[in-house]
């Protein structure tokens, strides 16, 4: 089977030879416990680069072999409503059992060539996810400070999950936060990376370099 290969973009980096683009996903022993990083697929960005030469786009492959495997680690799935949605409030998931796993992208220069990013490394994220679900479901919960409510409504099986934030002009102190699967047809449109940012208030971030 051919790997599904996505597009992203970013702000003006300098390329270097350690530059990376990374898919990664956590394992976790335990509920709230700590969280491994693991690294499902990695691309090479900008080659070695040269006197002000930048990149601003790459595209990063994922094999389906290795997303079934992830998708069976029980250290990566997990109930939505106690994972995903833990320390929510007015938390609805329909059906509430619906288990996921998630995969999340970052943009990093790997300085101690280890081929894994660490949060001194990392230079853009995304807060769009590739994302497997055991069912198709919907579910909706609000921030543990009340000013973000967020809904979705997810595909079974794998799926590209976008994340938007909006901010109604009624309500300017709120946010409204969506993460729904897109159709197969729109997984060419770019994903955008950004520095980090609150994923529930954060709204088109963009930022500066390292």
């Amino acid at each position: 089977m051919a790997p599904l290969t996505l597009n992203f973009s970013f702000p003006d980096t300098p390329a270097s030879a350690d530059l990376r683009l990374a898919a990664i996903y956590f394992e976790q022993a335990t509920p709230g416990g700590p969280a491994a990083v693991k690294v499902l697929s990695m691309g090479y960005v900008g080659g070695s680069g040269g006197s002000g030469a930048s990149v601003n786009t790459a595209t990063l492959s994922l094999y389906a072999d290795s997303l079934n495997t992830v998708k069976s680690n029980p250290l990566c799935i997990s109930a939505f409503k106690t994972g995903e949605a833990s320390g929510m409030q007015s938390v609805v998931v329909s059906p509430d059992t619906v288990k996921t796993c998630n995969v999340y992208f970052t943009l990093f220069r790997d300085r101690n060539s280890n081929n894994s990013p660490e949060s001194t490394e990392e230079l853009y994220l995304t807060h769009d996810i590739y994302s497997y679900a055991n069912s198709a479901f919907t579910y909706s919960f609000t921030s543990p400070d009340s000013r973000s409510t967020e809904s979705g409504t997810r595909t079974n099986g794998w799926s590209l999950v976008r994340h938007e934030v909006l901010q109604p002009t009624a309500t300017p102190d709120r946010y409204v936060v969506s993460m729904n699967s897109v159709p197969t047809a729109d997984l060419g449109i770019a994903i955008r990376m950004h520095v980090d940012s609150d994923r529930l208030t954060s709204m088109g971030v963009r930022g500066g370099l390292k």
